[in-house]
C-alpha cells in the first residue's frame, strides 16, 4: 500500500522499538562472535590453511547472521510510516479518492462487501469459523474462548498443542519400542538397535517442535489451519513397525552375510553417539517452559475477549415531499461526510447507486443502498501488567536461546579445526593400537560435534518459537470504527403546484412536488477490529478481522436527525431570493395596478380582481 503523507496524524506509534533493541544487541553479540573467529583464521591461518577456512566459513556465517538480525533490529526501532490510507480495508474500497490503494490491497482484504451486510443485517460473525480436525476441535474445547481471538494467536496455539500431543504421543510409541527391542520380540538384534531407535525419536522431536516454531506466515492470517488425527496415526505406526522391522532386518543380514553379534558390538563402538536422556529432558524444560510463558499470554490477552454481535437498528416509513435522488445525495455528500475522522475519506464498501423505476407517467419506485465504515481509529487495550513483564520476558529468552545456539556454532568451529588436527594423514601406517586410540579420539571429537549441532537446533528452535510468540503479541494492533449499512425502499409521483395565479397578475410560480413514501432501514455498528503489523514497508498491510460488534444508539440517532432536518428544512415552491428581482417584480405589479385602474370603476371591485379574479354570472331569462 502506497505512503500517502497528511498533516493530520492518525496516532499510531511503532509497536516494535522494545523488540527492535533486543534483536539488534543479539545480532552485535553474534557479529561479534564471527569477528572474532575471523581475527583467530589470521593467526591459525599459518599454521594450517584448512583449518584456518574452517574458522573463516563459520566466522562469515555468524557475522553474516549477526549483521542481518543487526540490521532488523535497527530497522525495527526506525521511523513507523502510517499513511492516510492505513489501516487494511475490512473490504475492498470503492472511494474514488482510494482507487490506487485498493488495487494495492485487494488481496489482503479479509471480507466482502456481501459478507459485511450478512454479519450486520444477521447480527453474525464470520470471522470466527469452526476448528478443522480432531485435534483442532479438541484444543478449542479445551481453551474456549480461543475461538474469539485472531487468527495468527490461534493458529500459533493450535501449532504449540500439536507438537505437545505429537511428542506425547510419540514418547508413549518410544515406550512400546522399547518394550518390543528390550523383551526380545524384536528378534535377537533388537537390544542392539535400540539406541538407534532413540536418535531416530531425537531427530523426530527436534523436526516436531521446529515446525511448530516457525514464524507466522501472511496465510495464517487469513484462515484458520487444520489439525486432525492423520499425523498422529503415522507416529504411531511407524512407531510399532520400525523397532520390529528393523530387528528382523538385521537378523535377515546377519544370517546371510555371517554378520554376529560380536561384530555389531565392534562397529556399534566406532559409531558417534549422544546422550539421547539429557536431550529429551532438555526439550521437555524448554518446551514447558515456553509453553507456560505463551498460555499466559494467551490467559490474559482472552480476559478481554468480548464477542458481542449486537447493531443498532432503524425502520421507519416516512412521507415527505423531496425526490429520491436528493435523499442519497444528502446522505452520501453531507450525513456520512460529515462523520468523517480527521478528515479521512471513509471506506466505501458498497457504492451508492440509487435506481429510479418509473411505472407510469409521474409515479413509480425507487431504491438504493450503501456499506461505509469511518476511518478506524486505534483502540488502546491494557492486558495488565502482568502481560507485558511476560511478553517482555518471551522475548529476552528467546533471544537469550537465540545467541546460545550461537555460541554452540562458535564452539562447533574449534571443534572442527581440533577434528582436522587428530585426523591422521594415513591411517594404514599405523599400528592397530594407536589406529584404535586415534579412531576411539575421533569418534569422541564427532560425537561432541553431533552433540553441539543438535543443541544449537534444539536452542534454535525454541528461541524461534519464543520470539515468535512474543512478536505476535506485540503486532496486534485493535481499532474502533463506525460500519453503517443504509437500505432505502420506496414509492414516489409527481403533481403540479402554482402560486400568484390571480387573473391579472403577471408574476407567478408554479412547481411540479415529488411526494415520496420512504422507508429507510439503518443499521449502525461500532465494530472493534484486529490486524497485526509488521516490520517494513508492508507495515500495516494485513488483514484487519472484526472480533466485536456493539450497538452504537447515539450514532443512530445522530444519522436520523440530520436526515430528518434535511427533509423538514427544504422548499417546494420556488420563490425570488435576488434583491434585484424583487425589485423587478414590485415595478411590474406596480405597472399592473395603474394599468387595471380605470376611473368609473369602484376601487372595491378592483381590489377583489386583484385578490382573486372577477367572476361573471349571467342570469338565465325565460
Amino acid at each position: 500500500m502506497a505512503f500517502d503523507y497528511g498533516s493530520i496524524d492518525l496516532g499510531l506509534k511503532n509497536p516494535f522499538k522494545n523488540e527492535g533493541r533486543v534483536t539488534a544487541v543479539r545480532g552485535v553479540i553474534s557479529a561479534g562472535l564471527g569477528l572474532y573467529l575471523l581475527f583467530s583464521a589470521v593467526a591459525i591461518v599459518k599454521e594450517s590453511q584448512i583449518n584456518g577456512w574452517i574458522l573463516v566459513g563459520f566466522g562469515l556465517f555468524l557475522l553474516t547472521l549477526g549483521l542481518k538480525d543487526t540490521g532488523s533490529g535497527i530497522f525495527a526501532i526506525l521511523r513507523y510510516f502510517v499513511g492516510r490510507n492505513h489501516p487494511t480495508s475490512l473490504a475492498y474500497n470503492y472511494s474514488k479518492t482510494e482507487s490506487e490503494a485498493a488495487q494495492q490491497e485487494k488481496s489482503t482484504v479479509a471480507y466482502t462487501a456481501k459478507n459485511l451486510e450478512e454479519m450486520l443485517v444477521g447480527r453474525k460473525n464470520s470471522t470466527f469459523v469452526e476448528p478443522q480436525g480432531f485435534m483442532a476441535r479438541m484444543v478449542h474445547t479445551l481453551f474456549p474462548k480461543l475461538l474469539f481471538l485472531p487468527y495468527p494467536i490461534r493458529n500459533m496455539t493450535q501449532r504449540l498443542i500439536g507438537a505437545w500431543v505429537k511428542s506425547i504421543v510419540a514418547l508413549v510409541s518410544y515406550g512400546f519400542a522399547a518394550f518390543v527391542s528390550l523383551t526380545g520380540l524384536a528378534g535377537e538384534l533388537g537390544e542392539k538397535i535400540f539406541p538407534v531407535y532413540s536418535f531416530v525419536l531425537l531427530i523426530y522431536l527436534l523436526l516436531v517442535w521446529r515446525k511448530a516454531s516457525l514464524p507466522v506466515s501472511r496465510r495464517a492470517e487469513k484462515n484458520i489451519e487444520s489439525l486432525g488425527s492423520s499425523d498422529l496415526a503415522g507416529v504411531i505406526s511407524v512407531s510399532i513397525v520400525l523397532p520390529v522391522a528393523s530387528g528382523f532386518g538385521l537378523a535377515w543380514l546377519a544370517n546371510n552375510t555371517h554378520f554376529d553379534m560380536q561384530q555389531w558390538d565392534a562397529l556399534a563402538a566406532f559409531i558417534p553417539s549422544v546422550n539421547v536422556g539429557l536431550f529429551f529432558l532438555a526439550t521437555a524444560v524448554l518446551a514447558a517452559t515456553g509453553s507456560f510463558l505463551f498460555f499466559t499470554l494467551i490467559g490474559k490477552r482472552s480476559q478481554t475477549v468480548n464477542p458481542v454481535t449486537e447493531v443498532s437498528e432503524l425502520r421507519e416509513n416516512w412521507q415527505e415531499s423531496v425526490h429520491p435522488n436528493e435523499i442519497f445525495i444528502n446522505l452520501d455528500n453531507l450525513v456520512m461526510a460529515n462523520r468523517r475522522y480527521k478528515e479521512v475519506p471513509n471506506r466505501v464498501y458498497r457504492e451508492l447507486d440509487p435506481q429510479l423505476e418509473e411505472q407510469v407517467q409521474g409515479k413509480g419506485g425507487f431504491k438504493g443502498e450503501l456499506i461505509q465504515e469511518i476511518q478506524p481509529k486505534v483502540h488502546p487495550v491494557d492486558y495488565g501488567p502482568v502481560f507485558g513483564k511476560f511478553r517482555g520476558l518471551s522475548l529476552i529468552l528467546g533471544n537469550v536461546l537465540f545467541v546460545s545456539a550461537a555460541v554452540c556454532t562458535f564452539f562447533l568451529a574449534y571443534l572442527c579445526v581440533d577434528l582436522h588436527r587428530i585426523f591422521p594423514d594415513d591411517l594404514s601406517a599405523l599400528s592397530d593400537s594407536s589406529k584404535e586410540d586415534e579412531l576411539k579420539a575421533l569418534v569422541a571429537l564427532l560425537s561432541s560435534g553431533l552433540t553441539l549441532l543438535l543443541l544449537g537446533s534444539l536452542l534454535k528452535s525454541f528461541a524461534s518459537l519464543l520470539s515468535s510468540a512474543a512478536h505476535i503479541f506485540y503486532a496486534e494492533i485493535q481499532f474502533e470504527s463506525l460500519l453503517i449499512y443504509f437500505k432505502c425502499e420506496g414509492t414516489f409521483s409527481e403533481s403540479k403546484i402554482s402560486t400568484g395565479s390571480g387573473i391579472y397578475d403577471s408574476t407567478q410560480s408554479e412547481n411540479t412536488l415529488v411526494r415520496s413514501s420512504i422507508t429507510p432501514w439503518v443499521i449502525v455498528s461500532k465494530i472493534v477490529t484486529s490486524t497485526f503489523a509488521g516490520i517494513g514497508a508492508k507495515n500495516l498491510e494485513h488483514p484487519r478481522q472484526v472480533l466485536e460488534m456493539h450497538k452504537s444508539d447515539d450514532e443512530l440517532f445522530k444519522i436520523k436527525e440530520d436526515v430528518i432536518a434535511f427533509l423538514k428544512d427544504r422548499e417546494s415552491i420556488a420563490a425570488i431570493t435576488s434583491e434585484r428581482d424583487l425589485g423587478n417584480a414590485s415595478q411590474i405589479h406596480q405597472l399592473n395596478q395603474q394599468t387595471r385602474a380605470m376611473p368609473n370603476t369602484p376601487q372595491g371591485v378592483l381590489e377583489a380582481e386583484a385578490a382573486g379574479g372577477h367572476i361573471t354570472r349571467s342570469e338565465r331569462t325565460d
